[in-house]
């Protein structure tokens, strides 16, 4: 029985310690160190374009209230799309433009047709109507509201 190739003489098999999960390996650092700065580069992007769309949140803020007191407050629309525009374009490019040429920049930035196909002329009767309460129809109003919210939501800068 004294035999070394006998399988009565082997030992169990030893095994090692399990690797510990601390302290990291250095490529590790290096992988959170990139993953911190993208997400401080996304959290950069957002932050800037939050404060960009500042003038859409209040123009949005300040439709809606328009457009919940009716068609009395529908004289305000004009007024609210071109401080709008102002507040995204530079001044000489925006305060002179009335009329149609109004109407097509307002098409043209918005990636619409409403402005320049009907509802042009009924911004222009809300703008140039006398003292008195303009006569525009509940669908009209509604018309009104829509396209001018629409505008406000897709309008480009870039575009023009």
């Amino acid at each position: 029985m004294n035999d070394p190739g006998s399988l009565q003489n082997l030992n169990d098999i030893v095994l090692p310690a399990p690797v510990e999960w601390w302290p990291l390996a250095p490529g590790w650092y290096v992988v959170f160190v990139v993953l911190a700065c993208i997400f401080c580069w996304i959290l950069f992007r957002r932050l800037k374009a939050w404060r960009r769309n500042t003038y859409r949140r209040e123009a949005l803020r300040e439709l809606s209230e328009i457009c919940s007191q009716g068609s009395i407050a529908a004289r305000r629309l004009p007024g609210l799309l071109k401080r709008t525009a102002l507040s995204a374009w530079p001044r000489e490019q925006v305060a002179e433009l009335s009329g149609a040429p109004w109407h097509d920049f307002l098409d043209r930035t918005g990636d619409t047709a409403d402005f320049g196909t009907g509802m042009g002329k009924v911004l222009d009767r809300l703008s140039y109507a006398g003292s008195g309460e303009p006569t525009l129809s509940g669908a009209e109003f509604e018309q009104a509201c829509e396209a001018t919210e629409a505008w406000i939501r897709r309008h480009r800068q870039e575009d023009c």
